[in-house]
């Protein structure tokens, strides 16, 4: 996957950046109505999409600084440990619910930019560190990477809600 010459880092940056453009290329075509009024199948709008990546950005800013994720999440640590990942992300949109678009927007392109400078100080070795190393309190067995909670939590992240929310969007079009 990366090219000689190219760091493992500088391929995530990479990714990060041009997923994060076609989400805000997305975003940038749709109504307020077409973000807060259109609902999928489980409830959620665009606007509960929009807070809940930026919840699981947050986590990534607390395991970047040595904090549990949970509590960049907003939510109570035995939930994170023994709930599933469903049940964590209703406990975001519930307890999201009531931001304005303008608000989850704001906070959104705020906890973007902040986890982006956290990645820009860290060393291409700080990002191949096991999790255990930002957050002693992983499992020994856990063989992640940072740069993995990284990526998943962003580009990985950003490409599957694009799908949904273009989804969501298409689905309220009229034929």
């Amino acid at each position: 996957m990366t090219d000689r010459g190219t760091s493992m880092k500088a391929e995530v940056m990479l990714e990060i950046e041009t997923t994060w453009a076609a989400l805000h290329s997305t975003l940038a075509r749709l109504s307020e109505d077409e973000m807060t009024g259109v609902h999928d199948q489980a409830g959620w709008t665009v606007k509960d999409h929009l807070t809940h990546i930026t919840a699981w950005e947050e986590s990534v800013i607390s395991f970047l600084q040595g904090r549990p994720r949970h509590e960049g999440l907003g939510v109570d640590e035995i939930l994170y440990s023994k709930a599933s990942f469903d049940d964590i992300n209703a406990v975001i949109q519930e307890r999201r619910k009531s931001l304005t678009l303008d608000q989850a927007t704001a906070q959104l392109q705020a906890t973007h930019l902040s986890l982006m400078g956290l990645i820009e100080r860290l060393s291409e070795a700080d990002l191949a560190q096991p999790l255990r190393h930002f957050l002693v309190s992983s499992p020994v067995d856990d063989r992640r990477r940072a740069i993995d909670i990284v990526r998943d939590n962003t580009s990985s992240h950003f490409s599957e809600h694009l799908v949904w929310i273009e989804a969501l969007v298409r689905k309220n079009e009229p034929d």
